[in-house]
């Protein structure tokens, strides 16, 4: 039987801090060259979903950005990509300036981020190319800042809105809070469904593995769902199955189970 395998990154496939251990890389290659497909669904941008999947050794498909694109790495091409209004983009960006929040904007393979970059693969914003770069289709939207109260009541106007999505947020002990927007009819799990019908795989022998609220979607849809045992509690209400911990291996211990 094959399988169709989603498992999310940050604190469910890594450890804390960071790495992703030999045992949990062995046995995803073990599961690899039984037939199955893996597939890492994220939060994070394509780029990063593609180095991750590099590490591992994947080499086929990947959901990024919340489940709003679906990326064939064999044949360098997208199955499916859903975008935000390019009207509620431009408005985001001309809201979130004067209120002085930062802003990234995720389009294609980069971030185009105001107020100044992290990374070689994020780009600078700002008046004089705004308008030229949210011509593009955007995929998702974060909105970070250090002024919290500030965030706090953007993200409510946000979620007053019927054609936007707030799709993951951060927890308020940070220096910096954030939240994601993606569009309303868009997330992991049905970038799942999507994926499966492609593959022509059952939903029933599609497996998810993850560990915040924006897994839940993708854990109801999949065949099994499963938690890591750091999940919040109300993905574990969702899931078939709790595995241990992202930092004792969870990931790897329950794919054990299916060798």
């Amino acid at each position: 039987m094959k399988y169709l395998i989603a498992i999310d990154i940050d604190g469910t496939l890594r450890h804390s801090d960071g790495n992703i251990s030999h045992k949990t890389k062995k046995i995803i290659k073990r599961i690899v060259d039984c037939g199955n497909i893996v597939a890492i669904c994220t939060a994070r941008p394509r780029y990063y979903a593609l180095r991750i999947s590099k590490e591992l050794g994947l080499n086929e498909y990947l959901i990024s950005s919340n489940g709003t694109e679906i990326y064939d790495n064999i044949n360098k091409k997208n199955i499916y990509c859903k975008c935000l209004p390019k009207d509620e983009c431009k408005m985001i960006y001309q809201e979130t300036k004067k209120l002085g929040l930062r802003v990234m904007f995720v389009s294609e393979n980069a971030e185009y981020v105001t107020m100044f970059t992290r990374n070689d693969s994020q780009i600078l914003l700002d008046d004089n190319n705004v308008n030229k770069i949210l011509k593009n289709d955007i995929k998702q939207i974060m909105v970070i800042s250090k002024y919290k109260e500030l965030v706090k009541k953007y993200k409510s106007k946000v979620e007053q809105k019927t054609n936007l999505r707030i799709v993951d947020s951060s927890n308020e002990d940070k220096d910096e809070i954030w939240f994601s927007i993606i569009s309303s009819n868009s997330s992991k799990g049905n970038s799942l469904k999507v994926l499966s019908e492609y593959l022509n795989i059952p939903i029933k022998n599609t497996i998810a593995i993850g560990n915040d609220n924006n897994d839940i979607s993708m854990v109801d849809i999949a065949g099994l769902g499963v938690a890591v045992a750091n999940s919040t509690d109300e993905l574990k209400k969702h899931a078939n199955y709790i595995t241990k911990s992202n930092d004792d291996d969870g990931v790897a211990i329950f794919l054990e189970t299916l060798l």
